[in-house]
């Protein structure tokens, strides 16, 4: 079973010439910059990597990428390779007063711009916080604090201010922020080793050593508190029973990126819990377990709501049929764009399962389908290991599972067709199909068909669409439209050269995922709002009354965190609309109850 968490990835971009053009300006405008920056100044509070966590996901992570490894979306248009900032002995060197320059004066000749007409100083010290805190991990942190505590907190005392019992005057106090924002970890690793105080601790391994003076860095820079407690029950949801002695996976996501993985074991009754969590309410949690060869997601995503260290977050898993009669397309999406001498095609089946088992098929194969007979250059998304897809006589079958609810697989295919004055072409369906969407880029083509109607022209990320739809078409007369006028399509100039046929895999995954999310598939709004484990959930599944109060919560944050997407111009118009809609009418409608 390969089904697997799927990230997304932030759809922003950074055009290189910009920056150039806006550190020229700002250098213009400020000719103090044409000299040395003078020093930093130390923050006025300790700095919190949670604060920073929200400014990097908004003004760093198209560079630097979600993690800090230097491998953003337009991390490809910088010459120079970018910091991996999660290399701990590249932060071990990190000096937080030379970050906290370099990110408010910028580093020109690295094309990376100026952000102190941007942010306060205290956020770019948070952003300096957080920048630190992406080497770490938390196991080391609570090593380091063990030993701290057991052998070095008589002396400095248990808030590092130098106050303990055994304090000789004076002390080095951890919480001066001043002096540890002017120290790397490098040099407070050497002051250690040079002060004839510490041969006591001589017996100290390195990686020891490393950790206690990480925990250390805790006094001067704020961390998120973890004091989170998330428990769960795993439900067998074809016999409605518990499930017990079940192995349970904790994934936790930040930034969409998954930072950390804990693993425990259901006792006899199917319950489970995870402690010391992080409670920053834009972490999410997903948990995953596997029964009978097949991995199993959280049907919503974990949050903590403001001002709580507890949540609960159970896991559903199903027992398997060989039958298909409950699995259906629920939708059909069908996108062209035109090259010339080629289109480019991406085909979306979304699969749903209306039953309460996970439809497994036979031999390891469930969903045979097959592509337009001219198909070229096929290729599958969702596919790392190319062999999910199983090329057959007939065309291709699928080895995913198909756990029940709405939405809850995909197969997506990316092929040309090639063309000359006229095409048509002819979808084979592999089940019935409850809607279906043709989106056909504005090029001058017409498509005519007996089975779809015409909807619209709409805009998707600045791209325009003739958007044409169908209902209720069976699985034994494919989905067949005729293209005119093929000789009389317009390119734009990079593609006007005769006979340049774009690879399939050149299709932009991003402007098919803005279109399928504006024909209302909400639940990947919800992904680009923050949930990339989504899945869909059950059928049948109702929230009850006793969880109502936290569902309302976690509405609000929802909405908080849809609108800051909007307002950040990540977000279309239109699918911001319809995802809000749907938020606020679930929202209403368990303020009513």
């Amino acid at each position: 079973m390969r089904q697997k968490c799927r990230l997304n990835v932030q759809r922003l971009t950074l055009n290189v010439s910009f920056l150039l053009i806006l550190s020229g300006l700002i250098i213009y405008t400020s000719p103090s910059r044409l000299f040395a920056a003078p020093p930093a100044q130390a923050p006025d509070v300790p700095p919190s990597v949670s604060d920073g966590r929200a400014l990097w996901a908004e003004n760093c992570q198209p560079c630097h990428g979600p993690a800090g490894q230097g491998d953003g979306p337009a991390s490809a248009n910088i010459p120079d390779p970018l910091p991996n900032m999660t290399d701990p002995e590249n932060a071990w060197q990190y000096v937080p007063t030379e970050n906290f320059d370099v990110i408010k004066n910028g580093r020109i000749e690295k094309l990376m711009p100026p952000w102190g007409n941007q942010l306060s100083d205290a956020q770019i010290w948070d952003l300096t916080a957080y920048i630190w805190s992406l080497s770490l991990k938390p196991e080391e942190i609570a090593a380091g604090e063990t030993i701290f505590s057991q052998q070095c907190a008589a002396c400095h005392g248990s808030s590092g201010a130098g106050d303990g019992p055994e304090a000789s005057a004076p002390m080095v106090s951890f919480t001066d922020l001043a002096a540890m924002s002017q120290r790397s970890q490098a040099k407070l690793q050497a002051n250690f080793q040079a002060s004839e105080a510490h041969t006591s601790l001589n017996s100290l391994s390195d990686q020891e050593l490393r950790q206690v003076l990480s925990y250390v860095r805790t006094f001067s820079f704020k961390l998120p508190q973890r004091n989170g407690v998330l428990k769960g029950q795993v439900i067998n949801a074809s016999t409605g029973q518990p499930l017990g002695n079940l192995e349970v996976t904790l994934r936790i996501i930040e930034n969409n990126v998954e930072v950390e993985r804990l693993t425990t074991q259901a006792d006899s009754a199917g319950n489970y819990t995870f402690e010391k969590l992080p409670t920053d309410h834009s972490i999410l949690y997903v948990v995953e377990g596997r029964y009978k060869d097949i991995t199993y997601f959280s049907n919503q995503p974990g949050l903590f709501t403001p001002n709580s260290s507890e949540t609960t977050l159970d896991l559903k898993v199903y027992e398997t049929t060989p039958s298909a009669e409950a699995v259906s397309v629920s939708q059909f999406h069908y996108l062209m764009t035109f090259k010339p001498e080629a289109i480019n095609v991406v085909q979306v089946f979304m699969l749903s399962n209306s039953g309460n088992k996970t439809y497994v098929g036979t031999e390891g194969r469930t969903m045979p389908f097959a592509l337009p007979a001219n198909a070229q250059n096929v290729t599958f998304e969702d596919d790392p290991t190319g062999q999910r897809f199983i090329k057959v006589d007939s065309g291709y079958t699928d080895t995913e599972p198909v756990t029940p609810g709405e939405n809850t697989s995909s197969i997506v295919a990316v092929y040309n067709l090639p063309y000359k004055d006229t095409l048509t072409i002819a979808v084979p369906l592999p089940a019935d199909v409850v809607s279906a969407n043709v989106l056909m880029q504005a090029q001058g083509a017409k498509l005519s068909s007996e089975q779809l109607e015409f909807v619209e022209t709409g805009e998707f990320q600045g791209t325009s669409f003739s958007i044409f739809s169908a209902a209720d078409l069976k699985k034994d007369q494919p989905l067949t439209f005729q293209l005119t006028n093929l000789d009389k399509l317009t390119f734009p100039a990079e593609t006007s050269a005769p006979g340049a046929v774009a690879p399939a895999g050149s299709v932009d995954q991003n402007l098919l995922r803005w279109i399928v999310i504006g024909l209302g598939a909400a639940v990947i709004v919800f992904v680009a709002v923050g949930y990339p484990y989504l899945r869909p959930q059950a059928a049948g599944q109702e929230t009850t009354a006793e969880d109502a109060d936290l569902r309302r919560q976690k509405l609000l944050l929802m909405l908080a965190r849809l609108d800051e997407v909007f307002e950040a111009g990540e977000l279309d118009r239109q699918v911001y609309h319809r995802a809000r809609a749907k938020y606020k009418t679930e929202l209403a409608q368990l303020m009513e109850g």
